[in-house]
């Protein structure tokens, strides 16, 4: 009996040891096991909601409607809305009005609602009960439009997933069909989040690169002060510029013509002492510009910008007609105001009075100008 009891406590004795043992070699590999570091991408999953990330994809359509960069807005009605599976249909009216509230907000665009477009018609053919709409009819669709005042109807596509989500929308000529304008919005690849990563969005914008041309023009008021030659003479003037532009190639390039009206200070204190005076009278400076306008990929207001003018004609004035050439350099402030610095040419040209030459006008062109764009 007492060897039993022996080989009993030796058995209990190596067990408890074995299982110490056991025990100690997991708690070493609990402590040496390094935990995981969490990503910036998972810290934006846990702080960032639902509505959050649908904000920053609608912020991106609000800065292309924003921009100019959104075609075949003007009388639009959104058509159809179609959801991925994983969200309730009735998030599909709340889609509707979202978008429609960014149009609106941004733009002076009439939004114009279409019941009847998401009609259904039920017409019996025979022994068959035919169920149309409007949406697989070009032409019954293009007489609704007609009648409710449409230009344009809007598609939109939402689609979620626990990784992101992609609002795409087109919208298409109600006449014809043609689509006139598409993109996608990628959560992913939004402004929102381009900007929580540190880039800068302004060098990878690609919202301008493949868009339709918008016209868009520009009305420059300014005045300057200018030192011109003058028949054997050099003389201080006034001018009041008028410029009409056409911005293209995304606002970068502007092409348009100028009328500048110049007058001799002398003739406005008492009277011009020079004989034959070419800026004492009336006179028309008509002139063919193009502007290279250094912007950046955006324009931002917040910064000045410049722009480079060329510019190519003549002047009128009486018995004189003569051809300039000037270069000036707008160096834009704010958003409306803009400094000028002005060098020109004019090639030799002279005066007559009847049938007797006055004498010839040719020099450079110098002034500083100020000026507020439209």
């Amino acid at each position: 009996m007492q060897a039993a009891k022996f080989l009993i406590f030796i058995s209990m004795t190596i067990f408890m040891q074995h299982s110490f043992a056991a025990d100690e070699t997991v708690q070493v590999v609990e402590t040496v096991k390094e935990p995981v570091k969490e990503t910036k991408k998972d810290e934006d999953s846990k702080t960032r909601n639902f509505y959050e990330v649908l904000n920053d994809v609608l912020a991106d359509f609000e800065y292309d409607l924003k921009n100019g960069q959104v075609s075949g807005i003007k009388d639009m009605s959104i058509r159809n809305i179609a959801m991925s599976e994983n969200i309730p249909p009735s998030f599909k009216q709340h889609i509707e009005l979202l978008v429609t509230e960014k149009i609106i907000k941004t733009t002076k665009a009439r939004m114009i609602q279409c019941l009847p477009c998401k009609a259904k018609r039920t017409t019996l053919n025979g022994d068959q009960v035919v169920i149309s709409s409007p949406e697989t009819n070009q032409s019954e669709l293009y007489r609704i439009a007609k009648t409710t005042g449409i230009s344009n109807f809007m598609d939109v596509a939402f689609a979620y997933q626990p990784t992101g989500m992609v609002l795409s929308m087109y919208t298409v000529d109600a006449e014809t069909g043609s689509v006139i304008w598409s993109r996608s919005y990628n959560s992913e690849t939004s402004r929102a989040s381009a900007f929580r990563r540190g880039e800068d969005f302004t060098q990878i914008d690609q919202a301008r690169k493949n868009e339709e041309y918008v016209p868009e023009t520009r009305f420059f008021l300014g005045t300057a002060y200018l030192n011109e030659p003058n028949i054997g003479t050099r003389t201080s003037a006034l001018a009041i510029m008028a410029r009409l532009v056409e911005r293209y190639d995304n606002r970068k390039k502007e092409v348009g013509f100028e009328m500048d009206y110049i007058l001799d200070t002398s003739s406005l204190i008492g009277g011009s002492t020079i004989t034959n005076n070419v800026w004492s009278g009336f006179n028309l400076t008509l002139l063919f510009t193009h502007t290279w306008n250094i912007i950046g990929e955006v324009e931002n207001f917040n910064r000045p910008r410049g722009g480079i003018v060329t510019a190519i004609g003549g002047t009128y004035a009486g018995g004189f007609l003569g051809a300039l050439i000037r270069v000036s350099y707008e160096w834009r402030l704010a958003k409306h105001w803009g400094v000028d610095a002005i060098l020109g040419y004019r090639p030799a040209a002279s005066q007559f009075s009847g049938t007797t030459n006055n004498g010839t006008l040719t020099g450079l062109e110098i002034g500083v100008g100020v000026g507020y764009a439209f």
